[in-house]
C-alpha cells in the first residue's frame, strides 16, 4: 500500500511538513470490488488517493454504462463537477480490484487551500493533469482505427493494470466492441 506521502508526491513533490499537513486530514478507507467512491447523481465531497487498487470512471444512461478512464495506485480521483460547482456528480467512480485509499473530505481540503501555497500549486497541478487526461482521451477516442486506440492505452497505462480489468471495459473505453477488442489483441500479440 503506498503511503499517502508518495502519493501526493507522485503529482507533485512538496515537502514533508506540507504532505504532512493534508496527511492530518484524511482517513484510510476501503472499497470492495463493485462498491462506488462516487455515485452518479449524488454530492461527493471527499477527494481520494489511491493507495492500492484499480478504479474506473462511468457513466449510466438508459442501461448502458460508457467508462471514461481508469485510476491505480497514486492516482487522486474525485467528481471534478461536484468539487467545483458542489452540484452532483456526472459520472460514478467503481472499484475494479478491492481498494485501499484515503479519502480527505471538501471542506479539509479548502481550510488547507487557504493556508499553503504549496497545496496550492499541488491542486493546480491535480486539476491541470485531469484535463490533460480528458484530452488525450478525446484524442484517442476521436481519431485512428481500433488498433491505435489500444496500442495508445497499452503506452498510458502499464500492462499489469489493464490485466486486472475486465474486457467490457477497456471495450467502452476504447469505443470498440468485446468483439474487435479481443481480433486487435489477438492480432497485437502477434507482433
Amino acid at each position: 500500500m503506498l503511503s499517502f506521502h508518495d502519493i501526493v508526491c507522485a503529482v507533485l513533490p512538496v515537502p514533508a511538513r506540507v504532505s504532512g499537513l493534508m496527511a492530518g486530514k484524511a482517513r484510510i478507507c476501503a472499497f470492495g470490488k463493485g462498491e462506488r467512491l462516487v455515485e452518479q447523481g449524488c454530492r461527493c465531497n471527499d477527494i481520494f488517493f489511491l493507495a492500492e487498487g484499480i478504479c474506473r470512471s462511468l457513466y449510466e444512461e438508459d442501461g448502458k454504462e460508457d467508462t471514461r478512464w481508469f485510476a491505480t495506485e497514486g492516482d487522486v480521483v474525485t467528481s471534478l463537477t461536484a468539487i467545483h460547482r458542489r452540484e452532483p456528480a456526472i459520472f460514478s467512480i467503481e472499484a475494479i480490484t478491492p481498494v485501499k485509499c484515503y479519502a480527505i473530505g471538501y471542506s479539509d481540503m479548502e481550510e488547507l487551500l487557504e493556508c499553503e501555497d504549496d497545496i496550492k500549486r499541488w491542486a493546480l497541478e491535480i486539476f491541470a493533469e485531469s484535463l490533460y487526461v480528458l484530452e488525450r482521451r478525446y484524442v484517442i477516442i476521436g481519431t485512428g482505427d481500433a488498433r491505435s486506440r489500444y496500442e495508445a492505452l497499452l503506452k498510458g497505462r502499464p500492462q499489469e493494470m489493464l490485466n486486472c480489468i475486465p474486457l467490457k471495459y477497456i471495450a467502452q473505453y476504447l469505443k470498440i466492441t468485446q468483439e474487435t477488442l479481443s481480433r486487435v489483441r489477438k492480432a497485437y500479440a502477434k507482433i
